[in-house]
């Protein structure tokens, strides 16, 4: 493998690196709100299961709210995902164009 090649391939890496370092931060801080937060609104339900408070009818409710947070939660993370997705490519593409010398 020649030389060029070989940093390309480095390039390639560190941009890749770089991009999903970056949002895999943030995408770590967000769902470890979420996450808490789904588990603190479990936590409750079960108690409140346990001792009583919640009859059958409000456990239904209780629990397509928590299918509804799940839900959403993972709609956000796709979201965020394809964000990142997108700016690796960009990234990428932009890092490849130049290498050959195309102008963006």
């Amino acid at each position: 493998m020649s030389e060029n090649v070989a940093k390309i391939i480095t390039d390639i890496k560190d941009i890749a690196s770089d991009v999903l370092e970056k949002d895999i931060s943030t995408i770590r801080g967000f769902s470890e709100r979420q996450v808490e937060a789904i588990a603190k609104q479990t936590a409750i339900i079960q108690k409140g299961i346990a001792n009583g408070d919640i009859d059958e009818d409000l456990r239904e409710f209780f629990l397509d709210g928590l299918e509804a947070m799940t839900l959403n939660f993972v709609n956000t993370l796709k979201g965020i995902l394809m964000v990142t997705l997108e700016k690796l490519w960009n990234a990428l593409v932009t890092f490849l164009y130049k290498a050959v010398g195309v102008v963006i």
